[in-house]
């Protein structure tokens, strides 16, 4: 694989149906992105999708000069569904990763392939990346910081939609107020740039995130 001095992130966006009835009456479509992260020392998976995201996260993978069995650690913001329904084929695809996610999230998260998903916790490190603790979503959310490229993975801690920012719906989150507080914690950091897993980027992403702070 080619080997990046200056980190890449490439992001694999893909829509997820919902029938009636589970947000509303209605049938609702959103995207969900997982990340392909390539630096000096290899690659990390963050995030798997949902079922059937094995080719797009390829492509991904393709973009940035490596293969599935390139990808030494594939790590899951959180439990969810929609972040953890590709993991099977991914993990089967790249047999010599380790699985991580944050500790009170792990053990939600059946073993693959034999392979234990192993716990997260503050100041942990995988491949360029420092570990946050950012519990709210889910009692074991992770945001991850590339620091070389001053740039947060935030999960599902925040999203956007047309250019605003919006925390997730509350049916999905388990605590709050809780999510509240580490998104305060997240944007003392001051972060250049911060992908959403619910989203697109926006420019100004620490201004955003003060201003939803804000809101009554």
């Amino acid at each position: 694989m080619v080997r990046h001095p200056t980190p890449l992130v490439e992001p694999v966006v893909t829509q997820v149906q919902v029938p009636p009835g589970v947000l509303g009456p209605e049938p609702v479509s959103f995207e969900v992105r997982c990340f392909v992260v390539a630096d000096a020392g290899g690659v990390v998976l963050v995030d798997t999708g949902t079922p059937g995201s094995r080719g797009s996260i390829g492509a991904a993978l393709a973009k940035v000069g490596a293969a599935w069995s390139d990808v030494s650690d594939i790590v899951l913001t959180h439990s969810h569904f929609d972040h953890t329904g590709g993991l099977a084929e991914s993990a089967e695809l790249a047999p010599g990763a380790a699985v991580w996610a944050g500790a009170q999230d792990a053990p939600e998260i059946p073993p693959i392939g034999g392979r234990a998903v192993r716990s997260l916790t503050e100041g942990d490190r995988v491949g360029g990346m420092l570990v946050f603790e950012t519990p709210g979503h889910t009692p074991g959310h992770v945001s991850l910081l590339h620091e070389a490229a001053s740039t947060l993975l935030i999960g599902d801690l925040v999203g956007s939609i047309d250019g605003a920012l919006t925390f997730g719906p509350s049916a999905f989150t388990a605590d709050p107020a809780l999510s509240v507080r580490s998104l305060q914690r997240m944007a003392e950091l001051g972060i250049d740039r911060v992908l959403f897993s619910h989203g697109g980027e926006v420019s100004d992403p620490g201004a955003a995130i003060r201003q939803l702070l804000e809101r009554p």
